[in-house]
């Protein structure tokens, strides 16, 4: 993340453009981030899949059995948002992108209410 980035007050811009998506949504994608860094063996640029799978992981650890109604309830609904929300915080400075990196990594097919209860329900 650019540190010269006020955080809050860069995510309160984009909810006055798109407010599909709760603040608590970007905060909780860049505590994925770190989440799924910090389970590498090395400090790295994560991929889309990657950060995918540290976001459920991350909510799941995090909320329990209230994962799914806690993201939701922030506005994301697939895997595509969480996307929407990455490509918005690089767009505004937030994050930083590799040349190979592209929006449609996000769409991945999966269902992220399945995911999320998998382990409780499955």
């Amino acid at each position: 993340m650019n540190k010269a980035v006020d955080f809050w007050g860069t995510v309160e811009k984009i909810c006055r453009k798109d407010n599909r998506f709760k603040p608590e949504a970007y905060g909780f994608i860049m505590e994925s981030l770190e989440f799924t860094i910090q389970r590498l063996d090395e400090r790295r640029h994560v991929s889309a899949v990657e950060l995918l799978r540290g976001f459920c992981d991350h909510a799941k650890e995090r909320f329990g059995l209230l994962a799914h109604t806690v993201v939701t309830e922030w506005g994301i609904h697939s895997a595509e948002d969480v996307g929407k929300i990455v490509y918005y915080m690089v767009g505004a400075g937030v994050l930083e992108k590799l040349p190979e990196d592209r929006y449609e990594d996000f769409a991945q097919e999966c269902d992220l209410k399945k995911i999320l209860e998998d382990d409780y329900f499955g």
